[in-house]
């Protein structure tokens, strides 16, 4: 396994090849490296998981394949990365199916804004549905990708100066919300002013008094230090934000039957171990802003009558993404119902039964 190297020295030749758009992927040899680009640092907590399945595939085709890792978009821009994939500049990538959802509309309904919200649940579920759907597969190929696996960062939680138990709660704020929050409100008819801030911005803008309250996920609670500007946490366990990881489709073919069936043997286990780090993650997070000896948060956790509200009226943000992949694909109705029921299953078998690890 190889690290992050600086990509600057590359970065021109990257674009040109970027926007021409004729990247090929040569052949894998021995001593081979893949590229990996991402926008996430190496502390986070996908990270180490991603390392240690890199080394893995390392040690199991002897060296002939190496991963080298670009974080925080050194290689390319996360709003890039389905061309910087699928032309080959890099040969593995994050995708954020938010980014792409007119070009993976199906994809894209693995982002939901109600149900559950855990990470497990979550991967396992889509798993399921993309085995059932090959139309979501067929969005991958014609994109020159093959899909490797995926990454749900969690349920959506309300930082602000208040709680935020029932969605009338936000009437008379101004907030930072995602596209399928400031959907819900404006469906709800509620007012609340939804201020245009990206994700970056959420800590400078609360303490500024910008916006009074903020959409964001438990893993960015500590990291981001939201916990000073904001005291007060509502979490309802309703709906989360996916991420998708694919390899260049030439570079795949190109690997020898040997190396795709290691790959490919991987990428289960490689699932289970993403998902325990992101709730193990969280659950950290979430300790430590409780506890934190100078801004120590309060929290609410939703449920009952409450969190019912929250889920009636959040789901018509993701019914709108069902009609408008409709639009696309007349399978995305099915495609939907089939993945919301099996993100509810999951859920009860594992509160019965626990993680399987």
């Amino acid at each position: 396994m190889m690290l992050a190297r600086p990509a600057a020295a590359l970065g021109a030749a990257f674009a040109l090849a970027l926007a021409a758009g004729a990247v090929s992927a040569p052949a894998a040899k021995a001593g081979e490296v893949l590229s990996f680009t991402t926008s996430a640092t190496p502390t986070a907590p996908q990270s180490p998981v991603f390392e240690a399945w890199a080394k893995m595939i390392e040690e199991k085709t002897n060296g002939d394949l190496e991963v080298e890792f670009y974080y925080q978009q050194s290689l390319s821009k996360l709003a890039d990365n389905l061309k910087a994939v699928s032309s080959g500049l890099a040969d593995i990538g994050i995708l954020v199916p938010a980014y792409t959802r007119t070009v993976f509309p199906l994809t894209y309904l693995s982002s939901t804004s109600f149900g559950a919200g855990d990470p497990y649940v979550i991967t396992q579920a889509w798993l399921a549905t993309r085995d059932a759907f090959p139309e979501i597969a067929a969005e991958d190929e014609a994109n020159n990708l093959k899909f490797l696996t995926n990454h749900s960062i969690g349920s959506t939680v309300l930082v602000g100066d208040q709680f935020y138990p029932t969605p009338q709660a936000m009437n008379g704020k101004t907030m930072r919300l995602s596209s399928h929050w400031t959907y819900a409100a404006k469906a709800l008819d509620l007012d609340v002013n939804p201020a245009r801030i990206r994700s970056p911005e959420t800590y400078t803008s609360l303490e500024k008094g910008t916006i009074t309250g903020s959409v964001t996920y438990l893993g960015q609670l500590y990291p981001y230090k939201l916990n000073e500007v904001a005291d007060h946490l509502t979490i309802l366990d309703l709906g989360q934000h996916m991420n998708m990881y694919y390899m260049n489709l030439d570079r795949w073919n190109d690997l020898t039957d040997e190396q795709r069936e290691i790959i490919a043997g991987s990428l289960p286990q490689l699932t289970l171990d993403l998902a325990r780090a992101e709730i193990t993650f969280d659950e950290e997070s979430l300790a430590k802003v409780q506890v934190d000896e100078t801004y120590p948060m309060k929290v609410l956790k939703v449920e009952g009558a409450d969190k019912d509200a929250w889920r009636a009226g959040l789901k018509p943000s993701y019914d709108n993404n069902v009609a408008k992949a409709t639009e696309v694909n007349p399978d995305a109705p099915r495609i939907a119902e089939f993945y919301i029921g099996k993100v509810d299953a999951l859920e009860e078998k594992m509160k019965a039964e626990g993680y399987p690890w």
